[in-house]
């Protein structure tokens, strides 16, 4: 299952969410390839556990958009499309937009120095730090922004998409001129944020998750 011997979990984290967590892991990193079979009495093997927290476990990441799950087949890692794609993001739009108007209306400083935090931590990765490194940060920053929108439903849906967005963008890295428009573009976000600025924030995010949507589809043929 190409599953590092030190990735064994020990007995505390011998939980569905613990096993979910080693596979959400070893998918995003590459490690579990698009159309990787995910038998149930294989990875109890491996891991050393038995059959019902591997099964609870990818139903998890079914949720999550991860992993498909066939009567009759079992489990695969999903194989991303183009038409997953236009579908993830125009309901990241949504919900974002959303987020980043409700935040403009209740943030306070302490939300506003962890998106500093995350934006400085963007720049510092830039283009030179891997496609997963700069999937982490850029949903961190995006994250904060749902948080802070005070609204724990919303917040739970955005990192719902955000798991099956960073399968993709773990894949393929941003280029050092998709990295500074990137950055421009949450620099205004973060500014419409302090100032308040609901309408603002809300326009500025729906362009930029239609400006990632664009970026993202160009990688996808069906």
């Amino acid at each position: 299952m190409n599953l590092r011997a030190d990735d064994g979990l020990p007995m505390s984290q011998r939980s569905s969410e613990g096993v979910a967590r080693l596979l959400r892991k070893a998918i995003l990193d590459g490690r579990l390839q698009p159309g990787q079979p995910l038998r149930e009495r294989a990875l109890a093997e491996e891991l050393g556990i038995s059959r019902t927290p591997i099964r609870e476990a990818l139903f998890i990441l079914q949720g999550e958009g991860l992993v498909g799950l066939t009567p009759n087949r079992g489990a695969t890692v999903r194989t991303i499309t183009a038409t997953d794609i236009a579908e993830i993001y125009a309901l990241r739009a949504v919900l974002e937009s959303h987020a980043a108007a409700t935040a403009a209306e209740r943030i306070g400083e302490a939300d506003l120095n962890l998106l500093e935090e995350a934006h400085h931590r963007l720049e510092r990765i830039g283009a030179h730090g891997s496609a997963p490194e700069q999937a982490d940060a850029d949903l961190q920053l995006h994250a904060t922004i749902a948080k802070a929108a005070g609204n724990q439903l919303l917040r739970t849906m955005i990192g719902q998409v955000h798991a099956f967005t960073v399968t993709y963008r773990s894949q393929y890295p941003y280029s050092p001129e998709q990295v500074r428009r990137a950055n421009v573009q949450h620099r205004a976000i973060i500014d419409a944020l302090r100032d308040h600025d609901a309408a603002r924030a809300e326009e500025l995010m729906r362009e930029h998750v239609s400006w990632s949507r664009e970026l993202a589809l160009t990688h996808f043929t069906e």
